[in-house]
């Protein structure tokens, strides 16, 4: 859509008022993808999605949780395998601001390619917002285009906001995701010292239990948690908001 930057602007803001209130009257997933396609396709936008790349305790191949994409494009993504080397993943794992996809792939000796591929598809080009959410949420809302986009930063933050508002509201229409596995307090107090780096031992002294007792403790946490390492488990106990990632005083 080649509007003149003041009427664009005014677009973008017309679109993004009230959009919190009106995707969460959304009975279901259907309803929703259709409220936020009205939004944005009055910007030249002509898909929107989720991509899950961590939730659930594992990491996903950045597979639609909802929504869409260009026609064939996810299936082509997939079976390519991109998900592992796009730059687009790295960077919405590592950035908490709005990119397109050219900006992270239009240089990129591996994102170039990738890029490329999904211009044949449709998908010339796309806003990517990073999202977080619960305890282990990662992810980005994805918004599709048939040109190549240049956000000014208004319009960036703008849609990122929508995109977020249209995430969350989709988060709250999926089934809710298990707790995660309550810890003994035994549990967690070896766990905040396994988080400080102390050994088996050294923990042993502090709490004054033996080493092994420690062990069975630490490795009972790592069960609950399905941690497959002490430095997997720390990550996971601190997502979960089971321990805090600042140093035992």
């Amino acid at each position: 859509m080649d509007l003149p930057l003041a009427r664009r602007q005014d677009a973008i803001v017309s679109a993004s008022q009230g959009i919190v209130a009106s995707l969460a009257k959304a009975a279901d997933i259907s309803e929703l993808d259709s409220a936020f396609a009205a939004r944005i396709e009055s910007l030249g936008y002509h898909s929107a999605g989720y991509l899950r790349v961590f939730g659930n305790g594992h990491f996903h191949r950045a597979e639609y949780l909802f929504g869409n994409t260009a026609p064939g494009w996810a299936e082509r993504y997939q079976a390519k395998q991109y998900c592992f080397v796009d730059p687009v993943v790295t960077a919405s794992c590592r950035s908490s601001g709005a990119f397109t996809l050219h900006e992270a792939s239009g240089k990129s000796r591996i994102g170039a390619p990738i890029l490329a591929d999904s211009r044949m598809h449709g998908l010339y080009d796309g806003l990517c917002a990073p999202i977080r959410a619960g305890y282990d949420e990662v992810g980005f809302v994805l918004v599709g285009a048939d040109h190549l986009l240049e956000p000014t930063d208004c319009e960036r933050f703008l849609l990122q906001g929508m995109c977020e508002a249209y995430a969350r509201a989709g988060f709250a229409l999926l089934p809710l995701p298990p707790e995660p596995p309550a810890l003994t307090r035994r549990e967690t107090e070896c766990l905040k010292w396994v988080s400080v780096g102390r050994s088996d031992p050294q923990i042993g002294m502090i709490l004054g239990l033996s080493p092994n007792t420690v062990h069975t403790h630490v490795e009972a946490a790592k069960s609950k948690l399905k941690a497959n390492s002490r430095a997997q488990l720390v990550l996971r106990a601190v997502m979960a908001g089971i321990i805090r990632s600042e140093p035992i005083a």
